[in-house]
Order: structure tokens, then C-alpha cells, then sequence
């Protein structure tokens, strides 16, 4: 049984954080934000609820410092990050968060047909979408979910860089009550292009992260047969063999977390008991670099769903939930 200790263990005590870090989600500030505070919703009052703090300040001052209000409102690279980050902490940053609004929005407009790299939950639309949400700004989500409906069709499935990101953040909005014209159409054109299992187990990619997609798809649609085939994938992606990678992205912590919400939804007894053994894995070889998406910061996260009673609401940056 892995214990809160052995994951502290992980990160080393609290301490101060510097005054000025990069300020990208993937392997900057905002994960750290991330774990810290979800170490202080899971281990109040030693510490980590500071350090959370100093370190989304260090983060904001490298917003003002390496790109200013002008950078992109990714969620993994730009500015949608570090909102989400703040947000996560019931902090307001409303300089960041109305550049990522009036970007996001001027962006959707001039989308037109649009690249994988605007309509990504990466560096596009869809990861800016993916703040929008939690942050219920209506009209300027539902312009993003108007240009995804019409512009993402013709990318291949996956959830990081193809149409899994812009169908989980459709399904997911719709089900918030969050709708827009054409946009159930495209939930169920794209779920179509999901139908075929993907190769590899990770969430970036492969059949991990699809899988996901499909099982909101299945809920928003009311198909049980479509939420099935969302269980058998991920199944499917146990059986594959793990991978030698750990993060979230590309590894067996994003696996970890994707069962975790399948588990959570379903019961499945295959999936609650495949969850001891990725976290025990991952508990002893957790990677030197601290970043969210391939990094200490994401394992820790990871194996706090695990094992500790806290919902783990930073997955909505995966679009897991």
C-alpha cells in the first residue's frame, strides 16, 4: 500500500521557492502550483499551501518577465496555464486571465479551417477551452466550442495533439450545460473517428487518452455501447505491457490517472486492481525533472488520486474529467 509519506518523499519538505520561474504548465511553475497544492488539500497545515502560493507569484512574475500579456493562451505553453493554475488556488490573476479571454476569442474567430497546433489541447483552442470550463466564462467559451465544432473534424484521434481533446472539452462542456449550434453533430462525428483502437498506452497518444474521449462521448451521446468500448480500450491499453516512461504525457502516470477516472465511474474490479501496481511503480522510479507533464510533479499528482480521498480536479488540464 503506497502511503502519503512515500509520495512526500518524492518532493522533499517544503522550502522556499524562488522569485521567478518559467511559467509554462508542461515543466514550469503552474504544475507545481498544481502539486503542492493538491499536497495541502491531501496533508493540511504543513506547508505545502505556502509554497503553492510563492510559487504561482514566482510564476506570474516569469509571465511578466519572459513573454508579458502578449503570450499564447495555451494551456501548456502560454498563459491558460498559469490561470489554471491560479484558479485552482481561488486566486484571481485578471490581467493573465482577460489576455487568455481576448485571445482566445479573436483566435476562434480567425479560425477557419485551423492547424493542429490552434485547434490543440497543447498549444490551441481546445486547451484554452479546457480554463474557459472551469471557469464558466460563457460567451467567450462558447465561441471556442462554435470554431472547434466547425474546424476539428479532420484531425487524426489523440488526445494532446488530435480531435480527442476537442471531443472530450465538447462532451464535457455540453454536459455542464454549456451548448452551442453543430456542437452535438461534431460530438458524434467525432466519436466515430475514435471507433478503432489506437496503439500505445499513453494518454498524449495513444489508447489511454482516446479512451477517455470516448467514454464522454458515450455519456453526453447516452450510448452504453460507446462507454463499453471506452472500457474495453483502456483495458486493452493494460494488457499492451507498460511503458518505460513515467509522466503523465507519455508514460505510466497518465495510465495511472486515466484508470482512476475509469475506475472511479465504473467499479470495474480489472481496473481498481490494476491501480496498486502502476502506483507502486511509479512511487519508486519518479523522474529527475520536476515539470507536470513529464516530471515529479505529475507523478505526485498521479498517485495522490490513488491513494488519497481529495478529488483530484487538476485532471480537467488532461481533460479526464
Amino acid at each position: 500500500m503506497i502511503t502519503l509519506d512515500a509520495i512526500t518523499a518524492l518532493v522533499g519538505e517544503p522550502r522556499p521557492a524562488p522569485q521567478c520561474v518559467r511559467p509554462a504548465l508542461a515543466d514550469g511553475g503552474p504544475g507545481l502550483v498544481l502539486a503542492f497544492n493538491q499536497l495541502d488539500r491531501c496533508l493540511p497545515g504543513q506547508g505545502w499551501r505556502a509554497m503553492a502560493e510563492n510559487y504561482l507569484d514566482a510564476t506570474v512574475a516569469g509571465v511578466h518577465r519572459l513573454g508579458g500579456l502578449g503570450a499564447s493562451p495555451g494551456m501548456y505553453g502560454g498563459l491558460a496555464g498559469v490561470a489554471f493554475a491560479a484558479w485552482m488556488l481561488a486566486r484571481d490573476v485578471p490581467d493573465i486571465h482577460e489576455s487568455v479571454v481576448r485571445q482566445a476569442i479573436a483566435r476562434s474567430r480567425a479560425l477557419g479551417g485551423g492547424s493542429q497546433r490552434e485547434v490543440d489541447l497543447i498549444s490551441g483552442l481546445t486547451g484554452t477551452g479546457a480554463y474557459m470550463l472551469c471557469r464558466r466564462d460563457e460567451p467567450a467559451l462558447a465561441t471556442v466550442l462554435t470554431a472547434l465544432a466547425a474546424a476539428s473534424a479532420d484531425l487524426p484521434p489523440g488526445m494532446a495533439h488530435g480531435s480527442s481533446g476537442p471531443l472530450a472539452l465538447l462532451c464535457l462542456a455540453e454536459r455542464a450545460g454549456v451548448r452551442v449550434p453543430g456542437q452535438r453533430d461534431a460530438i458524434a462525428t467525432l466519436a466515430l473517428q475514435h471507433a478503432v483502437e489506437m496503439p500505445g498506452t499513453t494518454w498524449c497518444r495513444g489508447s489511454a487518452g482516446m479512451a477517455r474521449a470516448l467514454w464522454h462521448a458515450g455519456i453526453s451521446l447516452g450510448d452504453p455501447d460507446m462507454c463499453d468500448r471506452a472500457v474495453s480500450t483502456v483495458k486493452a491499453a493494460h494488457r499492451q505491457g507498460a511503458t518505460p516512461d513515467v509522466g503523465l504525457c507519455h508514460g505510466r502516470a497518465g495510465l495511472l490517472q486515466v484508470t482512476f477516472r475509469f475506475a472511479s465511474d465504473t467499479g470495474d474490479p480489472e481496473l481498481v486492481a490494476a491501480m496498486p501496481k502502476l502506483a507502486a511503480e511509479l512511487v519508486t522510479s519518479a523522474p529527475d525533472e520536476p515539470g507536470f507533464l513529464d516530471g515529479t510533479a505529475g507523478v505526485v499528482l498521479a498517485l495522490l488520486a490513488a491513494v488519497a480521498p481529495e478529488p483530484p480536479d487538476w485532471d480537467r488540464a488532461l481533460l479526464l474529467s
